[in-house]
């Protein structure tokens, strides 16, 4: 009869504890109703090494542990409900008795039966193991809803005391205070993964600015065109027509980011299209001498709108990144400047001489339709297209000084060519270079030579005038 009313002394102490922790939670606790999972009692704790592993007392072998637990078990449950969370009975726990941390974790991210608004539940797994002399070690383990945080309280206690102590390490685990933490925590991690994931997504249209920049000054050349197509030199009508322009440029923009979601490299990759176009249809009517002069403007604003035409195409078929729109002006850039060395190759004369307006525009054309038509199959980075222009640049100028004696003396036109034929070369081979060289590196699985030898001092030598270093190469590593 002794353990009967050992048991029973120690369920009146816990409900006298279970009535002061619920007086202090309802002075200053907001009502809470998220479910609350206890899984069965398990041993041992794992503080002492070579416990075994995690398995439910049993009745037979361990049948001190078994009360306490069974105990416990009860305590918890009740006390749960009595601090305002809700008890969800029916998950019972793992079905082999056996658990992990992140068993906690993946339970603590599914939601109870009746739900909650926020999803996924609290997951208590308490611990119990002998520590010999009638103490028990006792572990709490709590997994806010949500949460990838294990939240433990340990304290070694007497055997009578086990449920008591268990009730109160629950209850600051689950404490408003603790609960606060638990959530404001659980926002954070949800911001981090949203982020990460695109769960969360970024503003909208956040290439607004940079698409209505350059509408507004397309608009602008677009009605500078028409004033001088008109003929018109009058002040009066240019002023406001650059102003309707301008207005109408800012206007269209921003009905268009309005309507579909612009991010900036869609925003400069439109203005590649639209500036490169530009630039082409007033080039190739240079080239063509079209007269007169000022519909050159009106080819250009052509060109432009063509250009758009086609970056919106290429949007419709993906979305593009800053790396994506600095190909696209990338191309457009190499093209003009290929075209117009081509042009000139072709005539044996060097820019001095002639302005290749037609190369140079049919060049745009081809380089900034093509990178379009690239930028929508690979991926690169910026800066990786910067260097890669950087090395086609770098390039042409170590091209054309190695062949510039070809043009100072006896200018022909085959030492035109080799000069123009030098600067092309020299550009392409500092653009695959620079490729090469910005690639992912890979390691090679194996490689003939271990290391490299290092020069340097490799020792010292005893000398009359005192320690002489000795020089040379050291060459280590695995062989």
């Amino acid at each position: 009869m002794r353990r009967p009313a050992r048991r029973l002394a120690s369920r009146a102490v816990a409900i006298v504890a279970l009535s002061a922790a619920l007086a202090t939670a309802r002075d200053g606790r907001a009502e809470t109703k998220a479910p609350v999972v206890i899984w069965p009692t398990l041993t041992p704790t794992g503080d002492a090494p070579g416990g075994g592993p995690l398995h439910k007392p049993q009745p037979t072998s361990e049948r001190d542990a078994f009360g306490r637990a069974m105990e416990l078990d009860a305590t918890l449950r009740d006390a749960v409900q009595d601090l305002g969370f809700d008890l969800y009975v029916a998950d019972a726990g793992p079905a082999t008795g056996h658990t992990r941390d992140q068993d906690l974790v993946e339970r603590a991210a599914g939601s109870a039966a009746n739900g909650s608004p926020e999803g996924g539940t609290w997951v208590v797994s308490p611990r119990i193991e002998p520590a010999g002399g009638g103490e028990y070690v006792v572990r709490i383990i709590v997994v806010a809803p949500d949460g990838h945080e294990l939240r433990v309280r340990v304290e070694t206690v007497q055997a009578d005391s086990v449920s008591v102590r268990g009730l109160v390490m629950l209850r600051d685990l689950l404490s408003p205070n603790a609960a606060a933490q638990a959530a404001i925590e659980q926002e954070r991690e949800r911001a981090a993964r949203g982020s990460a994931q695109g769960i969360m997504h970024p503003p909208r249209s956040q290439g607004r600015a940079v698409l209505a920049v350059n509408s507004a000054l397309f608009g602008a050349f677009t009605a500078y065109s028409l004033q001088r197509a008109s003929g018109s030199d009058d002040p009066r009508v240019l002023y406001p027509l650059l102003a309707v322009g301008t207005g109408i440029g800012i206007g269209a923009s921003l009905l268009v980011a309005d309507e579909w979601n612009i991010t900036p490299g869609d925003a400069w990759f439109l203005t590649a299209g639209g500036w490169w176009g530009a630039a082409t249809g007033f080039l190739i009517a240079a080239g063509a001498n079209v007269q007169p002069i000022d519909d050159r403007y009106t080819w250009g604003v052509g060109g432009g709108l063509v250009g758009v035409s086609l970056a919106t195409l290429a949007l419709t078929q993906s979305t593009m990144d800053e790396g994506d729109a600095m190909i696209a002006h990338s191309g457009g850039a190499l093209g003009l400047l290929l075209g117009g060395a081509t042009e000139l190759l072709g005539k044996g004369k060097t820019p001095a001489d002639a302005t290749p307006y037609r190369g140079m525009g049919y060049g745009t054309a081809i380089g900034v339709v093509a990178a379009g038509a690239l930028a929508t199959q690979v991926t690169v980075a910026p800066s990786r297209v910067l260097l890669i222009d950087v090395g086609v640049g770098g390039g042409a100028l170590i091209g054309a000084a190695a062949a510039s004696p070809l043009i100072f003396q006896n200018l022909t036109e085959s030492a035109t060519r080799g000069w123009l034929s030098a600067t092309i070369g020299g550009s392409l081979a500092g653009g695959v270079l620079a490729w090469y060289l910005t690639r992912d590196a890979v390691p090679s699985k194996k490689s003939w030579l271990p290391s490299l030898p290092v020069p340097g001092i490799l020792g010292t030598s005893a000398s009359p005038t005192g320690a002489k270093p000795i020089y040379g190469l050291s060459w280590g590593g695995a062989l």
